[in-house]
Protein backbone atom coordinates (compact mmCIF):
# COMPACT_ATOMS: atom_id res chain seq x y z
CA UNK A 1 0.00 0.00 0.00
CA UNK A 2 1.14 3.30 -1.31
CA UNK A 3 0.72 6.72 1.01
CA UNK A 4 0.71 9.92 -1.10
CA UNK A 5 0.93 13.51 0.40
CA UNK A 6 -1.80 15.91 -1.48
CA UNK A 7 -0.17 19.74 -1.91
CA UNK A 8 -2.25 20.44 0.96
CA UNK A 9 -0.51 18.02 3.61
CA UNK A 10 2.41 19.02 2.99
CA UNK A 11 4.25 21.90 4.11
CA UNK A 12 5.09 24.64 2.64
CA UNK A 13 8.29 25.81 3.52
CA UNK A 14 8.51 29.17 1.72
CA UNK A 15 6.16 30.73 4.18
CA UNK A 16 7.81 32.48 6.72
CA UNK A 17 5.85 30.75 9.68
CA UNK A 18 6.51 27.04 8.26
CA UNK A 19 10.31 28.55 7.84
CA UNK A 20 9.85 29.89 11.73
CA UNK A 21 8.84 26.57 12.65
CA UNK A 22 11.12 23.90 11.29
CA UNK A 23 13.80 26.66 12.16
CA UNK A 24 12.30 26.04 16.23
CA UNK A 25 12.31 22.22 15.55
CA UNK A 26 15.61 21.88 14.54
CA UNK A 27 16.49 23.66 17.50
CA UNK A 28 14.40 22.26 20.26
CA UNK A 29 16.00 18.79 18.87
CA UNK A 30 19.59 20.24 18.90
CA UNK A 31 19.18 21.21 22.20
CA UNK A 32 17.71 18.47 23.70
CA UNK A 33 20.75 16.13 22.11
CA UNK A 34 23.13 18.58 24.18
CA UNK A 35 21.26 18.11 26.78
CA UNK A 36 24.62 16.79 29.12
CA UNK A 37 26.86 19.90 27.99
CA UNK A 38 24.17 21.99 28.47
CA UNK A 39 23.53 21.28 31.82
CA UNK A 40 27.35 20.96 32.84
CA UNK A 41 27.13 25.02 31.92
CA UNK A 42 23.61 25.41 33.91
CA UNK A 43 25.51 23.72 37.01
CA UNK A 44 28.57 25.61 36.90
CA UNK A 45 26.43 29.09 37.10
CA UNK A 46 24.17 27.95 39.79
CA UNK A 47 27.81 26.47 41.49
CA UNK A 48 29.01 30.63 40.87
CA UNK A 49 25.79 32.14 42.52
CA UNK A 50 24.69 29.87 44.80
CA UNK A 51 28.51 28.56 46.19
CA UNK A 52 27.15 28.05 50.22
CA UNK A 53 24.10 25.24 48.56
CA UNK A 54 26.34 22.87 47.42
CA UNK A 55 29.63 23.62 49.33
CA UNK A 56 31.06 20.77 52.04
CA UNK A 57 28.90 21.54 55.39
CA UNK A 58 26.58 23.96 53.03
CA UNK A 59 22.75 23.74 53.07
CA UNK A 60 21.94 20.17 50.96
CA UNK A 61 24.76 18.71 53.10
CA UNK A 62 26.97 17.83 49.93
CA UNK A 63 29.05 15.89 51.33
CA UNK A 64 26.36 13.06 51.92
CA UNK A 65 23.58 14.04 49.38
CA UNK A 66 25.97 14.05 46.52
CA UNK A 67 29.33 12.34 47.01
CA UNK A 68 27.38 9.27 48.68
CA UNK A 69 23.58 9.28 47.53
CA UNK A 70 24.20 11.31 43.71
CA UNK A 71 27.23 9.32 43.18
CA UNK A 72 25.60 5.67 44.44
CA UNK A 73 22.67 6.30 42.28
CA UNK A 74 25.25 6.50 39.11
CA UNK A 75 26.60 2.98 40.05
CA UNK A 76 23.59 1.71 41.01
CA UNK A 77 22.10 2.54 37.72
CA UNK A 78 25.27 1.20 36.00
CA UNK A 79 24.94 -2.45 38.06
CA UNK A 80 21.31 -2.68 36.91
CA UNK A 81 21.89 -1.72 33.39
CA UNK A 82 25.52 -3.22 32.31
CA UNK A 83 25.06 -7.27 32.23
CA UNK A 84 27.46 -8.84 34.36
CA UNK A 85 28.87 -11.45 31.55
CA UNK A 86 30.17 -7.86 30.14
CA UNK A 87 31.74 -6.96 33.30
CA UNK A 88 34.10 -10.49 33.72
CA UNK A 89 35.02 -10.25 29.89
CA UNK A 90 36.57 -7.24 30.71
CA UNK A 91 38.55 -7.96 34.14
CA UNK A 92 39.96 -10.78 31.74
CA UNK A 93 40.96 -8.00 29.47
CA UNK A 94 44.52 -7.38 30.55
CA UNK A 95 45.78 -5.80 27.33
CA UNK A 96 42.80 -2.90 28.40
CA UNK A 97 44.64 -3.01 31.66
CA UNK A 98 47.65 -2.39 30.41
CA UNK A 99 46.84 0.26 27.71
CA UNK A 100 44.57 2.40 30.08
CA UNK A 101 46.45 2.25 33.32
CA UNK A 102 49.38 2.93 31.38
CA UNK A 103 48.20 5.89 29.75
CA UNK A 104 46.80 7.20 33.32
CA UNK A 105 49.98 6.51 35.47
CA UNK A 106 52.83 6.93 32.45
CA UNK A 107 51.69 8.94 29.76
CA UNK A 108 49.98 11.72 31.05
CA UNK A 109 52.58 12.32 33.97
CA UNK A 110 55.15 12.45 31.45
CA UNK A 111 53.40 14.48 29.29
CA UNK A 112 53.09 16.97 31.96
CA UNK A 113 56.08 16.64 33.51
CA UNK A 114 57.36 17.81 30.27
CA UNK A 115 55.17 20.59 29.91
CA UNK A 116 56.50 21.68 33.87
CA UNK A 117 59.70 21.62 32.62
CA UNK A 118 59.37 24.09 29.39
CA UNK A 119 57.70 26.81 31.44
CA UNK A 120 60.69 26.28 34.38
CA UNK A 121 63.00 27.00 31.49
CA UNK A 122 61.03 29.47 29.79
CA UNK A 123 59.56 31.49 32.26
CA UNK A 124 62.26 33.39 33.37
CA UNK A 125 60.32 36.03 35.07
CA UNK A 126 58.75 33.53 37.56
CA UNK A 127 54.97 34.64 36.37
CA UNK A 128 53.99 31.58 37.27
CA UNK A 129 53.95 30.28 40.39
CA UNK A 130 55.80 26.81 42.08
CA UNK A 131 52.19 25.50 43.51
CA UNK A 132 50.89 25.76 40.18
CA UNK A 133 53.29 23.64 38.62
CA UNK A 134 53.33 21.57 41.23
CA UNK A 135 49.30 21.02 41.31
CA UNK A 136 49.67 20.29 37.21
CA UNK A 137 51.91 17.30 38.09
CA UNK A 138 49.42 16.40 41.08
CA UNK A 139 46.71 16.14 38.75
CA UNK A 140 48.30 14.45 35.82
CA UNK A 141 49.09 11.54 38.47
CA UNK A 142 46.04 11.00 39.78
CA UNK A 143 43.47 8.76 38.42
CA UNK A 144 40.61 9.47 36.40
CA UNK A 145 37.26 10.66 37.87
CA UNK A 146 35.05 7.58 38.35
CA UNK A 147 31.51 8.60 37.51
CA UNK A 148 31.85 11.73 35.21
CA UNK A 149 33.79 8.43 33.10
CA UNK A 150 31.03 5.80 32.84
CA UNK A 151 28.10 8.57 32.46
CA UNK A 152 29.90 10.34 29.44
CA UNK A 153 31.00 7.07 27.74
CA UNK A 154 27.61 6.60 28.41
CA UNK A 155 26.28 9.23 27.13
CA UNK A 156 28.64 8.67 24.01
CA UNK A 157 26.91 5.18 23.22
CA UNK A 158 30.47 3.95 23.94
CA UNK A 159 31.65 0.82 26.41
CA UNK A 160 30.19 1.71 29.48
CA UNK A 161 31.61 -1.50 31.05
CA UNK A 162 34.86 -1.31 30.13
CA UNK A 163 34.95 2.47 31.29
CA UNK A 164 33.69 0.97 34.61
CA UNK A 165 36.11 -1.84 35.36
CA UNK A 166 38.72 0.23 34.26
CA UNK A 167 38.37 3.77 36.66
CA UNK A 168 37.58 1.26 39.45
CA UNK A 169 41.11 -0.23 39.20
CA UNK A 170 42.53 3.05 39.12
CA UNK A 171 41.34 4.34 41.84
CA UNK A 172 42.11 1.32 43.70
CA UNK A 173 45.86 1.74 42.47
CA UNK A 174 45.26 5.75 43.04
CA UNK A 175 46.20 6.29 46.56
CA UNK A 176 49.12 3.52 46.44
CA UNK A 177 50.95 4.97 43.08
CA UNK A 178 49.86 8.81 43.06
CA UNK A 179 51.61 10.16 46.46
CA UNK A 180 55.06 8.54 45.81
CA UNK A 181 54.90 8.97 41.77
CA UNK A 182 54.47 12.77 42.30
CA UNK A 183 57.21 13.32 44.93
CA UNK A 184 59.25 10.93 42.07
CA UNK A 185 58.28 13.38 39.41
CA UNK A 186 58.99 16.53 41.12
CA UNK A 187 61.95 18.99 40.62
CA UNK A 188 65.07 18.28 42.87
CA UNK A 189 64.95 22.46 43.30
CA UNK A 190 64.90 24.84 45.76
CA UNK A 191 61.40 25.61 44.51
CA UNK A 192 60.03 22.99 44.79
CA UNK A 193 61.56 21.90 48.58
CA UNK A 194 58.33 22.36 50.39
CA UNK A 195 56.38 19.51 48.06
CA UNK A 196 59.14 17.25 48.19
CA UNK A 197 59.06 16.79 52.38
CA UNK A 198 56.42 14.43 52.88
CA UNK A 199 56.67 13.18 56.35
CA UNK A 200 52.93 13.64 57.30
CA UNK A 201 51.11 9.96 57.83
CA UNK A 202 48.79 8.85 54.55
CA UNK A 203 47.03 6.46 56.70
CA UNK A 204 44.02 9.14 57.50
CA UNK A 205 43.97 9.30 53.41
CA UNK A 206 43.78 5.44 52.83
CA UNK A 207 40.65 5.09 55.41
CA UNK A 208 39.08 8.39 53.35
CA UNK A 209 39.31 6.68 50.03
CA UNK A 210 38.56 3.15 50.59
CA UNK A 211 35.57 4.06 52.52
CA UNK A 212 33.75 6.41 49.81
CA UNK A 213 35.02 3.81 46.93
CA UNK A 214 33.20 1.13 48.94
CA UNK A 215 30.28 3.10 50.12
CA UNK A 216 29.48 5.16 47.12
CA UNK A 217 30.52 3.05 44.39
CA UNK A 218 31.21 -0.82 44.70
CA UNK A 219 28.27 -1.13 47.36
CA UNK A 220 25.64 0.45 44.81
CA UNK A 221 27.35 -1.27 41.74
CA UNK A 222 26.90 -4.95 43.58
CA UNK A 223 23.54 -4.20 44.72
CA UNK A 224 22.62 -3.21 41.02
CA UNK A 225 24.19 -6.47 39.60
CA UNK A 226 22.38 -8.68 42.38
CA UNK A 227 18.83 -7.25 41.52
CA UNK A 228 19.57 -7.41 37.75
CA UNK A 229 20.32 -11.05 38.33
CA UNK A 230 17.27 -11.88 40.22
CA UNK A 231 15.01 -9.55 38.23
CA UNK A 232 16.31 -9.04 35.32
CA UNK A 233 13.28 -8.23 33.50
CA UNK A 234 11.93 -5.63 36.14
CA UNK A 235 15.09 -4.44 35.91
CA UNK A 236 14.75 -3.79 31.86
CA UNK A 237 11.52 -2.41 32.93
CA UNK A 238 12.56 -0.08 35.50
CA UNK A 239 15.37 1.55 33.40
CA UNK A 240 12.77 2.17 30.84
CA UNK A 241 9.74 3.27 32.74
CA UNK A 242 11.64 5.54 35.09
CA UNK A 243 14.42 6.80 32.71
CA UNK A 244 16.68 5.66 35.02
CA UNK A 245 20.10 6.40 33.04
CA UNK A 246 19.04 10.26 32.42
CA UNK A 247 18.61 10.58 36.49
CA UNK A 248 22.04 8.36 36.49
CA UNK A 249 23.58 11.69 33.99
CA UNK A 250 21.20 14.23 36.36
CA UNK A 251 23.31 13.29 39.38
CA UNK A 252 26.32 14.17 37.07
CA UNK A 253 25.43 17.43 37.26
CA UNK A 254 24.76 17.73 40.81
CA UNK A 255 28.17 16.77 41.45
CA UNK A 256 29.49 19.04 38.87
CA UNK A 257 27.61 21.48 41.07
CA UNK A 258 29.01 20.37 44.13
CA UNK A 259 32.48 20.62 42.56
CA UNK A 260 32.95 23.86 41.63
CA UNK A 261 32.50 26.39 44.81
CA UNK A 262 35.47 23.90 45.58
CA UNK A 263 37.50 25.29 42.07
CA UNK A 264 36.29 28.77 43.88
CA UNK A 265 37.57 28.70 46.92
CA UNK A 266 40.72 27.13 45.62
CA UNK A 267 40.93 30.21 42.95
CA UNK A 268 40.28 32.29 45.81
CA UNK A 269 43.23 31.53 48.17
CA UNK A 270 45.57 30.93 45.20
CA UNK A 271 45.25 34.32 43.93
CA UNK A 272 45.27 35.88 47.90
CA UNK A 273 48.31 34.70 48.76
Amino acid sequence: MTLTVTEEERPDLSKPSSRFKACISKTFLFILSQWLLIGIGVACVIGYFFPNVAKHGGIIRSEYSILYAAVGIIFFVSGLSIPGEKLIIHLRNWRLHLLVQATSYLFFPAFMLGIVHLILATDTGKKIDVAILTGYIFTACLPTTISSNVVMTRAAEGDDAAALVEVVIANVLGPFISPGWTIALLPRSTEFAPWLQHNSSMGQMYQNVFRQLGISVLAPLAVGQLIRRIWNEHSVWFLQKFYAQKVSTACLLLLMWYVHPKTRLVAFVATSD
